[in-house]
């Protein structure tokens, strides 16, 4: 993988021409239409974003300011990246995906000059620093939005070069002596261009906790969480999207999964399904354990050997333009449930019904756990896997919560009581380890996780992955079925 800084200095003059035309046409493509940029149909509309972004300036008021920046790009190895995910607080607010960017906000408003007409000026309570277009730049990295891209496409009210951020800032700060300053805590691994660009921020934070200052310092992220916590209309529109992709995917994977495959073949299977229809990301690392994988909560190896007699336990879902999903399914390898694997499936798949039946709005979360443990408990005595209601032994197969919610985040911003709007994921589940004290050994191994995307509305709950079959009755059926993972690829 080349990079830009690989180049050699020394290059042939009798290549300069040649340069000059290949930087000549990169050029010229400035000149064009910026709708180029973005290709997808479904962003969430800047005025959307717009939105956010005035409500979050009514929350802070005329004597704060609020500074806000993109994610850094994190190092893989040596010089190769990761894929670039932007800030879940930064994408909500502008929905601008790139990085090096840096949004102020001044609500009561600072003068600048207008860009329509450069001998006038114009008043702006939101500012987006961003990278400037760079022929060559793009040319290895990509194109940019550039100012002018922010404003038209995402809708920002102004927008300027990232170099002008430390002279905007200096000004809105040292000259206007805001009573609140509104940022983020730097996180441990900002490194690189952003580190650098947030350097006259850093300052001033410095600068106001060693000295008398007027500013208080605080930290914006709990008034972005409570603007997030209830999803729009255009967030539960992606939300189910992905969800329906995602379940797409389950279905596939179980009409794919036979003895003889690998839990990475499976892997493979769901990832294709998200790229085929659009996600850009998975939500999270993909879960596949079969046999005493299953039983691992967060299995992340994924290179065992599927057996016949196995359960395999898929907990994987996508991301679509930074929204995700959390679905999980458990499934027989060899297409029908043993005995022992059905009475298990079906104390967990009893508990989530029942959990999901109460998610409407003024139920409290705790009480939504309650009768889901409640439930497991009660099934797990009854099989004699526990031998005490007391609501601590069955702690030992039950081991996590029943659930959370999701967003621009898989594990996002959580709610005690259902409201309208909110979205949460339902996933009891049953593991017994093998050599588990006082359990049959013909239990050892059986892992079962049920887990839906579930939205909350006034009518009741909505099941956004209800297309993914429960019912062990048509998760058999279904695995009859051919799936793509059974092609042969040559």
């Amino acid at each position: 993988m080349t990079k830009p800084h690989t180049l050699s200095m020394t290059i042939s003059r009798s290549l300069f021409p040649i340069l000059a035309l290949s930087f000549g046409i990169i050029l010229s493509s400035f000149a064009q239409d910026l709708k180029y940029i973005e290709y997808d149909t479904d962003l969430i509309p800047g005025s959307v974003n717009r939105e956010r972004r005035d409500k979050l300036m009514n929350e802070i008021g005329n004597d704060a300011v609020a500074v806000l920046y993109s994610a850094p790009v994190r190092t893989r190895n040596a010089d190769v990246e990761y894929q670039y995910r932007q800030d879940d607080n930064f994408l909500y607010l502008t929905g601008f995906p790139e990085p090096n960017a840096v949004l102020l906000l001044i609500p009561r408003g600072m003068q600048v000059r207008n860009p329509d007409d450069t001998t006038t000026s114009m008043t702006v309570r939101e500012i987006l620093f961003v990278q400037p277009r760079d022929p060559v730049r793009e040319h290895w990295e990509g194109r940019r939005y550039g100012p002018e891209g922010a404003m038209k496409l995402r809708g920002l009210q102004y927008a300027l070069p990232i170099a002008d951020f430390e002279r905007t800032l200096r000004s809105v700060l040292f000259r206007s002596r805001p009573s609140v300053l509104y940022a983020p805590p730097f996180a441990g691994d900002f490194t690189g261009e952003i580190r650098e660009i947030l350097k006259p921020l850093q300052d001033f934070i410095d600068a106001t906790r060693t000295r008398n200052s007027q500013t208080e310092l605080r930290d914006p992220t709990a008034l972005v969480y409570r603007l997030r916590r209830i999803k729009g209309p255009e967030e539960i529109a992606l939300i189910g999207k992905i969800s329906e992709i995602s379940a797409t995917a389950h279905r596939q994977a179980m009409m794919s999964c036979e003895p003889g495959m690998y839990e990475y073949e499976l892997q493979g299977v769901y990832e294709f399904v998200y790229r085929k229809f659009g996600a850009e990301y998975n939500g999270y690392p993909c879960i596949v354990g079969a046999g005493e994988n299953s039983v691992v909560l967060h299995y992340n190896t994924v290179r065992r050997k599927i057996n016949d007699g196995d359960l395999v336990l898929a907990d994987c879902g996508g991301e679509y333009h930074g929204y995700t999903t959390d679905i999980t399914r458990t499934f027989p390898a060899n297409g029908k449930f043993s005995r022992e694997q059905r009475q298990i499936y079906e104390i967990v798949l009893k508990a989530q019904k029942a959990a999901i039946a109460m998610m409407k709005p003024g139920t409290a979360w705790s009480d939504i756990s309650a009768k889901a443990s409640e439930i497991v408990e009660e099934g797990l005595f009854a099989l004699g896997l526990v031998k005490e209601k007391n609501g601590r032994e069955f702690r030992r197969f039950f081991t996590h919560g029943l659930g959370h919610a999701v967003g621009l985040n898989v594990h996002d911003i959580s709610s005690p009581v259902m409201e309208a709007g909110v979205i949460y994921t339902v996933e009891p589940g049953i593991y017994i380890q093998e050599g588990t004290p006082g359990v049959d050994p013909k239990y050892f191994n059986i892992g079962v996780r049920i887990e839906d995307t579930i939205l909350v509305t006034e009518q009741g709950p909505k099941n956004l992955s209800e297309s993914a079959p429960r019912e062990i009755g048509e998760i058999e059926a279904l695995m009859k079925k051919k799936g793509i993972g059974n092609v042969e690829v040559k």
